[in-house]
């Protein structure tokens, strides 16, 4: 399944493979968060793999758990919590999240994420050793 593959690859950090699940064209949704890196307007395939990129040079995912996937037809819900480290402070952190997919001929089509904005900004802003 396509949201399996989206998981591992995220955990694995191959930002190339990711992108690979996408289509060539996107929607995408994602809070704005102060401070991050990452892009906040992602259209196509490549600029999936660069908010990867940038997303995964400041956090380093240590595991993602799903407790939630609900899928009808083309359309899936993923409810978790992932959880990893700061790259530049070496804290943990964590947060919950939901995000919507939609898939048409094997490839995400759409990706709306709902995210703990908070919990990233305040990742965002933790000094070393802090």
């Amino acid at each position: 399944m396509l949201v399996e593959k989206l998981v591992a690859r995220l955990v694995a950090r191959d930002t190339e493979a990711l992108a690979r699940l996408f289509a060539d064209e996107v929607v995408w949704w994602t809070a704005p968060i102060p401070g991050a890196p990452w892009p906040t307007e992602v259209r196509t395939a490549r600029e999936v793999e660069s908010y990867f990129l940038a997303y995964l040079s400041v956090f380093e995912l240590t595991r993602m758990t799903v407790r939630h996937l609900v899928v009808d037809r083309g359309d899936a819900v993923l409810v978790g919590r992932a959880h990893g480290r700061v790259a530049a402070s070496g804290r943990d952190f964590s947060y919950d999240f939901a995000m919507v997919l939609s898939v048409r001929c094997d490839r995400i089509t759409e990706l709306r994420m709902f995210e703990d904005s908070l919990a990233i900004a305040a990742a965002l802003t933790s000094s070393p050793g802090g």
